[in-house]
């Protein structure tokens, strides 16, 4: 059986969760094919990590954030699926628009871990007097 979901939250709490996931065991009945009989054994659930993210940036930084993430490799990987994901996170979420690559010093591993851009919701500006700024309301 298999079972999908997302997860959303602090990440401490999050990798909690997983390793906590990830030590359960169940009971598992199978058939002894010499004995003809049930036995019934203790088998791990296996937590395989299809994760959807959500990273907060100033959007000044759009350009290089998609840089840094290899973006124009995956950008319209997900189709119709992408369209879905949008639809499903929101209506502010939209596509993630044509960026232009830029220099940068940024740099994040990603050896061995696809990154598929589903899309960006843009922040609301506005004054917060108690710190004396007007910003982004990341």
């Amino acid at each position: 059986m298999h079972l999908y979901f997302l997860t959303r939250g602090v990440k401490h709490f999050r990798d909690v969760f997983v390793t906590m996931m990830q030590s359960q065991m169940w009971k598992w009945t199978r058939k002894n094919l010499k004995t003809g009989k049930d036995e019934v054994v203790q088998v791990q659930g296996a937590l395989r990590p299809i994760e959807l993210w959500e990273y907060v940036f100033p959007e000044e930084c759009l350009d290089e954030v998609l840089t840094v993430l290899k973006a124009k490799d995956t950008v319209n990987i997900l189709g119709a699926r992408g369209a879905a994901l949008r639809k499903a996170l929101g209506k502010d979420v939209k596509k993630v628009p044509e960026y232009k690559e830029i220099p940068t010093n940024k740099f994040v591993e990603a050896t061995a871990v696809a990154v598929y851009p589903i899309g960006i919701k843009k922040d609301p500006r506005g004054a917060k007097e108690e710190w004396g700024y007007e910003q982004e309301l990341l």
